[in-house]
Order: structure tokens, then C-alpha cells, then sequence
């Protein structure tokens, strides 16, 4: 069995990451790298399919982003195989793959015999990518086309810095509740723990809160020491981004909340008072 791994020549970390976690074993395996990243799926397409027909691989792997959606699924259509997007684990051997369903409410595990099949991977928090190389490899490049006629500009946005949610140890999640709380408030009683804030896409689409600072499926994706989750009912969007993190604490006013069956600690209780207790033990 041969599998390709396609992506650009910097996103070695994720990939890394899936070969030590899914052990493909006695796979061959190649690295198609794009150098540059095309701005468009139709700058490479061509090259993908030209250069399946001349090296074929059973499975081709697509790094976690959109242009690899659209690659992986495109290509599949191309040469005729299967395709499946955000994909987590592979089991090679017997054709299985797993993936979130329902709002990441369900991980289901699915047979697929279509081949070449071909996949990209699930987004994971940022600061648990590896930073290894990647295992010893034949590499090659692909030679990308023209900009089609219909793409008159690109605009690039460069990646200024990290976010400080992605490096934080300490984070506070706050929900719906208690949506007369302010920032400020919300603000102060994170800095008395030394936490960073984020909010749940929810209590953001209300009003008043940074959009930067979404967490979940649709925001960031987090892998904090301490997790303090107030006012969330545990919503599956919301908890993908958190899952990552060594220690969850929910608060929430409701016993029968699903947050508190992803926690290690449960606080039943109104949570605005018990982060204040929080907050004034911290500053002890």
C-alpha cells in the first residue's frame, strides 16, 4: 500500500503528528509538496491528477485546511476514488476512518473500499502540533499552473503574531449565561486568575464581545493546563475546542448540564459569584 501525503513545505507539524498517531506500518509513503501554496485548487489539480496517473497511491492524505477540503474531494471526483474531509484516524489496512459528525457531537468510523481515497485531516489545537520533522520520505514537487482567467487579484493577509488564547495555561470559557454580565467584568476576573477569556460563538453573535476570541469548531482550538468553562451547557461546537486541555472545570446553574459529563470538576452554582470567589482566593 502506498500513500501520499500532499501538502506545502511548512506544514510538517500536523503531519508528523498523523503518522506517529496512526502508524500506517508497512505503507510506503511520499510527500507531494505544493511549493508555493496556490492561491486557487485549480492551479494544482492538474498536477495532482497528472502526477497520480504517473506514481499512483492507494491514499492520499491532505493537510487540515480548507484548500484541502476542496482538494481532497475534487481530486476524488477526478480519478474517480472517495473522499472524505476533516478526517481523524486512519486504519489503513482495514479502510477504516473516523471522523466528526453531528456538530462534533458523534465521532463515527467508516468502512470505505473506494480507492484512491482520498482525505484531509481534522484541525487540531494549534500549540499541540509537533514540531519533529517528519519521518525520512520520497518527496516530490508539484509544479503549479497559471492563475485561471477568473481570478483577477489576490489579497494575502499575513499571520502577525499568535494568539495569546493559543498559549495561554489558564483559560476561561464563558457561555450564554448571565448575558447582563459585561466584558469588563468577564475581563477582570480572568486577569485575578491569570487567565486568558474566550467565549462561545453564542454569547459573542449577542453583542459586545471580541469575535476573535471564539472557541469551538468555527474559532479556536485549545489545549490549556486549566479549562473553567461558566455559563456553557457543553454544546459538542464548543467543547471541540476545548477537548485538548489537561483539566476541565464546569460551572453551570444547571445539575442535568452535558458540560459537566466533559468535566473533571462540577460546580453546580450561579458561576459569576463563584468566579469571584475564585478571583479574591487567587489574589491571597
Amino acid at each position: 500500500m502506498k500513500i501520499a501525503m500532499v501538502s506545502a513545505s511548512d506544514e510538517c507539524g500536523a503531519l508528523t503528528d498523523w503518522v506517529i498517531e496512526n502508524r500506517p506500518g508497512s505503507a510506503q509513503l511520499e510527500r507531494w509538496i505544493m511549493d508555493p501554496v496556490p492561491d486557487v485548487a485549480e492551479q494544482v489539480l492538474d498536477t495532482l491528477e497528472a502526477q497520480w496517473l504517473l506514481t499512483p497511491a492507494d491514499i492520499l492524505i491532505f493537510a487540515a485546511s480548507p484548500l484541502g477540503d476542496e482538494l481532497a474531494t475534487r481530486l476524488a471526483w477526478r480519478l474517480g476514488g472517495g473522499s472524505i474531509c476533516q478526517a481523524r484516524t486512519l486504519d489503513a489496512q482495514q479502510g477504516l476512518v473516523s471522523k466528526s459528525h453531528w456538530g462534533n457531537a458523534l465521532n463515527a468510523t467508516l468502512k470505505i473500499t473506494a480507492r484512491p481515497l482520498c482525505l484531509s485531516l481534522a484541525r487540531q489545537a494549534e500549540e499541540r502540533v509537533s514540531h519533529h520533522p517528519l519521518p525520512t520520505m520520497f518527496e516530490r514537487r508539484l509544479e503549479l499552473m497559471a492563475r485561471p482567467d477568473w481570478l483577477e487579484t489576490v489579497d494575502t493577509i499575513e499571520k502577525v503574531s499568535t494568539h495569546p488564547l493559543l498559549l495561554a495555561k489558564y483559560v476561561l470559557v464563558v457561555g450564554q449565561g448571565n448575558r447582563d454580565v459585561g466584558v469588563e467584568t468577564i475581563s477582570t476576573l480572568a486577569q485575578s486568575m491569570k487567565a486568558e477569556v474566550g467565549y462561545s460563538r453564542a454569547r459573542v453573535m449577542n453583542g459586545g464581545f471580541d469575535a476573535e476570541r471564539v472557541i469551538g469548531i468555527s474559532g479556536h482550538l485549545l489545549s490549556p493546563d486549566v479549562c473553567i468553562i461558566a455559563g456553557a451547557s457543553g454544546a459538542a461546537a464548543l467543547m471541540a475546542g476545548v477537548r485538548h486541555s489537561q483539566f476541565v472545570v464546569a460551572i453551570n446553574s444547571d445539575p442535568n448540564s452535558p458540560v459537566f459529563f466533559q468535566a473533571d470538576v462540577g460546580v453546580v452554582d450561579d458561576w459569576l459569584p463563584v468566579l469571584e470567589a475564585l478571583a479574591a482566593f487567587a489574589k491571597t
